[in-house]
């Protein structure tokens, strides 16, 4: 299951791709108040933590239904319970026998949005390439090393990292975004504004300006 879902998670972050920032954030933020509200607030009105409980409990397999419903009980042997919805899962640090998961949501939806940046990173590098060659001196804030792919891998790793020790610490279900979403796009806002490519990235970052080839007199 866990080798399907990394699977899952590749062909959807290949296959999807965000068109500007702007939508990035409103994603991520959306899916953070959904996230947060789930864990920690679905108790109050349900009695019970939904996120946790959905994660947590097998699904029926499909075959064992329809074997059951045709009365095949007795002819098809009892299937497996499925461990839906998809999950990566890890055994405890500390706790032997337990387990952490990890959403398949929680890979994809930041993982889009560094998809998004390494794409303006490779686009950017190929805008400055066209105007050195022209002669164009770069815009401000190009050559430095770090781009917003670096900043935002790094900002995905400690907001991982923080969730999982906030989940050993606490002993309790921690929603992964509530960590990932500020650890990956404010770091990635606050470097767009300084290089000033924050305006750009955030509503139409991949439209080239083309010069006019008319000659004016």
């Amino acid at each position: 299951m866990d080798a399907m879902g990394m699977g899952l998670c590749v062909a959807f972050i290949a296959f999807v791709r965000l068109p500007s920032l702007k939508v990035s954030t409103l994603l991520l933020t959306g899916l953070l108040i959904y996230d947060v509200f789930w864990v920690f607030f679905s108790s109050y009105i349900f009695s019970t933590n939904v996120m946790v409980k959905v994660a947590t409990r097998p699904a029926d397999n499909p075959v064992g239904i329809v074997a059951r419903k045709f009365n095949l009980g007795g002819i098809v042997k009892e299937p497996p319970k499925l461990n839906l919805p998809g999950k990566l899962v890890f055994p405890s640090i500390h706790n032997s026998g337990h387990f952490s998961m990890l959403g398949l949501g929680d890979i994809v939806m930041p993982g889009l949005l560094l998809c998004f940046v390494l794409r303006y990173d490779a686009y950017k590098k190929s805008q400055t390439t066209q105007t050195a060659e022209t002669g164009v001196p770069p815009p401000r804030g190009v050559g430095s090393r770090l781009t917003y792919f670096h900043c935002s891998l790094l900002g995905y790793f400690l907001g991982l990292l923080t969730a999982t020790v906030s989940s050993e610490v606490f002993k309790a279900a921690q929603p992964a975004l509530l960590y990932l979403v500020p650890f990956t796009l404010l770091p990635l806002l606050t470097m767009a504004y300084f290089k000033g490519d924050l305006r750009r990235m955030w509503s139409e970052p991949f439209i080239i300006q083309q010069a006019s080839k008319q000659l004016e007199v």
